[in-house]
């Protein structure tokens, strides 16, 4: 039986929370990633099963078929510091998870991982390799090849940035090219993905550049992949960018505090972005305001104003995931351990908090498998 499956009926929705086993940040050791069902009638979620056999598994990505999902990996194994993985589970159809394969992620402390459009290629970033890593998929879902590497390298301008640190990694619409934000170089790199033989090309454009010291972590793209919104960790802001799918081109066309004021901003650091279903707003969890701030979007220019907030109700929101339907918001405070339930107003976009769901130590990432959710 795989872990986490049940011999009953299907839950209506199934949550998968990566965490740090290591006890990252001062927060409790976890033991893996852990699974619960979640039922949206009666607000609750039931844990079902963890997966042990990993290692601060600490972001999460589901294919787009929902059949697999894989995994960011700090280290290989828990004598191997040197070294991140990639692990894959299969889904199966109650929620429950089966482990396909494990592979070095080309860089150590493995921190982001992202799927292709058409599922056949993952993509990661490794902050101490400093790497971006490429993994092809052949069409049995295992890896078809080494994997395609690019180094970063240079400083930015504070002491944090003393070392190339690339955060995290993006494919566009199209899957034609792979976004990478480096928090220490302040950039938005542009790398190819067609190009043949093993390396990781840059695109016409190899960068877009976030202002000095801002630190660029995660990214996420409007509904029609022509504008990106970065999360500036060091300095608390939001950049737009203008893209061209079709150059792989990124112009800014904005920037703003990712809180409400300037007195919110001061040692706020800004962790995850994410983009409503319905396209009409940007939520940015907000590390130090300890909040959540909801951006409406502008249909026209994909230009940010700030709508309204909302408080965590605990410490740290590290992640923040919104339900296929938009109905609801899960957050991630890792350093009170546990996941917060908000219902979400379709209208406004404003959150509404429905308290504690359920406790996981040190929780940094979300993912939903919809299973009939309705």
């Amino acid at each position: 039986m795989s872990i986490g499956s049940k011999s009953g009926g299907l839950a209506l929705m199934h949550i998968y929370v990566g965490t740090f086993t290591d006890g990252f940040m001062g927060g409790a050791p976890s033991e893996g990633l852990y699974i619960f069902d979640f039922d949206g009638d009666a607000l609750r979620a039931k844990p079902v099963g963890i997966a042990r056999d990993v290692f601060s598994p600490s972001y999460l990505a589901l294919d787009a078929a929902g059949r697999r999902l894989y995994a960011a990996e700090r280290q290989l194994d828990i004598d191997d510091r040197t070294t991140g993985a990639i692990s894959a589970w299969s889904i199966a159809a109650d929620g429950g998870l089966a482990p396909l394969w494990k592979i070095a992620s080309g860089g150590a402390n493995c921190a982001h991982i992202s799927v292709a459009p058409d599922g056949r290629s993952l993509a990661v970033a490794n902050p101490l390799g400093p790497t971006v890593a490429l993994c092809r998929l052949g069409a049995d879902g295992r890896p078809d090849g080494p994997l395609r590497i690019a180094r970063h390298e240079g400083r930015g301008a504070r002491p944090r940035q003393a070392e190339p640190w690339p955060h995290s990694a993006y494919f566009d619409r199209d899957g034609a090219r792979l976004l990478a934000c480096d928090l220490a170089l302040d950039r938005i790199f542009v790398y190819r993905t067609d190009a043949r033989g093993m390396g990781l090309p840059p695109g016409p454009q190899p960068f877009a550049q976030v202002h000095s010291g801002a630190g660029a972590r995660h990214m996420a793209w409007s509904r029609d992949g022509a504008t990106a919104y970065v999360a500036n960790e060091l300095d608390s802001t939001l950049s737009v960018f203008a893209y061209d799918g079709e150059s792989g081109s990124l112009i800014c066309k904005q920037t703003l505090l990712s809180v409400a004021d300037e007195a919110q901003a001061e040692g706020n650091q800004p962790a995850e972005i994410m983009v409503s279903p319905d396209g009409r707003h940007l939520y940015v969890s907000n590390r130090g305001a300890d909040c959540i701030s909801v951006l409406a979007i502008d249909a026209v220019t994909g230009r940010l104003a700030h709508a309204s907030q909302a408080l965590v109700h605990g410490r740290v929101p590290r992640n923040i995931c919104l339900s296929p339907d938009g109905r609801f918001a899960f957050v991630a405070n890792q350093l009170s351990g546990q996941i917060g339930l908000y219902r979400v107003d379709g209208a406004s976009g404003t959150l509404a908090y429905a308290g504690v769901l359920c406790e996981v130590p040190n929780p940094s990432c979300i993912v939903l498998f919809d299973s009939g959710f309705g």
